[in-house]
């Protein structure tokens, strides 16, 4: 007892000793602040929307209402609709994801039919009852529900036909290990929310979220900037501009222009760049002329994956002044 307490106490010590060497928990991290501008609106807009898509309904609620805003309730009902399929995902109910999945063919799939992530769900499904059900009864559900993605998804519909031969041994003995994954339902619940957001027109990412985390990362160098600046006699607030470049880490770094991998043309209103369903970009004319036409189906030049023309999403990249 006396030996595993003193190992518990060694590494509480060392873990103290680690964070003060990584922290300075002396500084005043005020002193790296400026006064900025604000739009209360936007900024009270930004704040409900992280909180409503954290699914923290009842704080967001409080807030709009004592912000005295008044789009909440539109701003609201998206989420709730999102939150509430993630809830059934997380039961390990898929009717709900299947339903959204079908209502938005049109939006998820290049030709109007059934997309490949509801060929996910299916597949699922059908994993589920092969494991939890019977063998009989997954078959059955493949026979009634992977037509319609045979054309597409041939492959994957073979290796989920060949669990079956394997369904009485241990996921990890099988050759199918990473269809039987027990992760499987967290990675379709993230799938899930990340096209929910898409179609909204929301990054997967809360926006709130990013811009803590890159504020996080800039603050040691932006203490240190000002420490040198006061010891120069000038002062950080005062300045219009920073003197410096500020290194937050690719993961923040968001491009405000775009130049087409294939025409190598940097894209305008005129010939804006497009998302593919496989999530490849290409400028509109680009397409066009692989397609030749708006309707006509193509394959994207960097995978299998087609898609039409007329079914793509516009993507907008901020001006920068």
């Amino acid at each position: 007892m006396n030996s595993s307490t003193k190992e518990l106490h060694s590494s509480i010590n060392k873990f103290n000793k680690a964070l003060d060497k990584a922290f300075d928990m002396q500084a005043d991290v005020c002193k790296a602040m400026r006064d900025v501008e604000f739009d209360q609106l936007l900024l009270n807009k930004v704040i409900a929307e992280h909180l409503y898509r954290e699914g923290r309904f009842q704080l967001a609620d409080e807030f709009t209402a004592e912000a005295a805003w008044a789009g909440a309730a539109q701003l609201r009902a998206p989420y709730v609709a999102l939150h509430t399929v993630l809830q059934q995902i997380k039961q390990h109910n898929l009717g709900p994801a299947l339903q959204w999945a079908e209502q938005h063919r049109a939006k998820l799939s290049p030709d109007g039919g059934a997309s490949s992530f509801e060929f996910r769900l299916h597949a699922l499904s059908f994993l589920s009852l092969l494991t939890g059900t019977s063998t009989a009864a997954a078959l059955s559900y493949a026979q009634q529900h992977f037509g319609p993605f045979k054309a597409r998804h041939m492959r994957d519909i073979q290796r989920l036909m060949g669990c079956l031969l394997f369904c009485d041994r241990q996921p990890a003995d099988t050759p199918y290990a990473d269809l039987l994954s027990p992760t499987r339902w967290e990675e379709v619940a993230q799938e899930f929310a990340r096209q929910a957001c898409s179609l909204m027109g929301q990054a997967y990412d809360s926006p709130l979220a990013v811009a803590v985390a890159a504020g996080g990362a800039a603050l040691p160098p932006l203490l240190k900037l000002n420490t040198m600046m006061q010891k120069n006699g000038q002062d950080l607030a005062a300045c219009t501009q920073l003197p410096i470049e500020i290194e937050v880490g690719q993961e923040f770094v968001y491009r405000s222009i775009f130049a087409c991998p294939v025409s190598r043309d940097q894209s305008t209103a005129d010939n804006p760049p497009k998302l593919l369903p496989c999530n490849h970009v290409l400028c509109e004319q680009s397409i066009l002329k692989i397609a030749r036409s708006r309707s006509r189906v193509f394959k994207c030049p960097y995978c299998p994956m087609e898609a039409r023309p007329d079914n793509l999403r516009l993507l907008i990249f901020p001006d920068v002044e």
